[in-house]
């Protein structure tokens, strides 16, 4: 059933073709330095390949230790990048067993994939089986996998501090109220 409606989905696209690439991410919300104290270690400049697909990126001398700090502006311009990418993701995941932690995934692939507008694609980040409200960032903030997720406005945003490889959610909600006090 999952291979079927991943195929329904794919051929339904309305993306035709590649979608058009919008501009790197503005990495100067919180840049080298804020990340670097938001971390607590010393980061390099911002990735620029991440950068290219709208994530800001940085990461500490050593990742696995040390930690990264990632953030990204999911918008209605960068939502097309999106679907091709989690459309990608998705048929991957065609041979999904029923029951799995592969499956529900799979499942939140495909409807990220099918995300039309920034509100289907906020109900499919807040689908996640894992998913769970974080206080004190507005009625739209969730926590999954190792990130956390706000819906403001015409905007998502994406943002992760990991430390040692663990989401480090008192340093990530620190880095949302930076990006959030910033962007309007």
């Amino acid at each position: 059933m999952l291979a079927l409606v991943l195929a329904l989905l794919i051929a339904n696209s309305d993306d035709p073709g590649v979608p058009p690439t919008p501009p790197p991410a503005d990495c100067s919300i919180v840049d080298t330095r804020g990340a670097s104290k938001i971390l607590g270690f010393p980061v390099g400049d911002p990735d620029e390949a991440a950068r290219a697909g709208g994530i800001c990126f940085f990461v500490a001398r050593s990742a696995g230790d040390e930690g990264t700090l990632t953030y990204a502006i999911v918008t209605k311009d960068r939502l097309p990048v999106r679907r091709a990418f989690y459309r990608a993701t998705a048929r991957r995941c065609a041979p999904a067993v029923k029951g799995t932690l592969n499956e529900l995934a799979c499942r939140q692939f495909i409807a990220l994939a099918g995300a039309q507008d920034m509100d289907a694609y906020w109900a499919a980040r807040a689908s996640a089986a894992d998913a769970s409200p974080v206080p004190g960032l507005g009625d739209a903030a969730i926590e999954s996998g190792n990130a956390l997720y706000v819906h403001r406005g015409d905007k998502v945003f994406e943002l992760s501090v990991l430390v040692a490889g663990d989401l480090d959610l008192t340093r990530t909600t620190d880095l949302a109220n930076q990006v959030l006090g910033q962007v309007k």
